[in-house]
């Protein structure tokens, strides 16, 4: 049985109560991958769970699409710069050792 790794647009926006233009607002602010198969288009299921963090922050704190897409920018830069940190850890305690 082949499992589906992906979701339309319009089924996406039904069940969190959006419109399918702000999806690709958020496209074109680079923010999410949109999937275009067969004339419809979908979001693959690596991309669901970022486009539901984004429409929770454009929704539950009134974000307008650009506040968004600051938001995101910042919460990346904020999970690169802890990646880094982890990795300076673990070589420092190699080093302490």
């Amino acid at each position: 049985m082949e499992r589906i790794n992906h979701i339309s647009i319009q089924t996406f926006c039904q069940y969190h109560g959006i419109e399918s233009k702000l999806v690709f607002t958020f496209q074109e602010l680079g923010l999410v991958e949109i999937v275009e198969e067969e004339a419809e288009f979908f979001l693959e299921e690596k991309a669901l769970t970022r486009m539901e963090q984004i429409v929770r922050l454009y929704k539950d704190l009134d974000l307008s699409p650009e506040g968004v897409e600051v938001v995101m920018g910042l919460l990346d830069k904020i999970e690169k710069l802890q990646e880094e940190n982890f990795t300076l850890i673990k070589k420092l305690r190699k080093w302490e050792k």
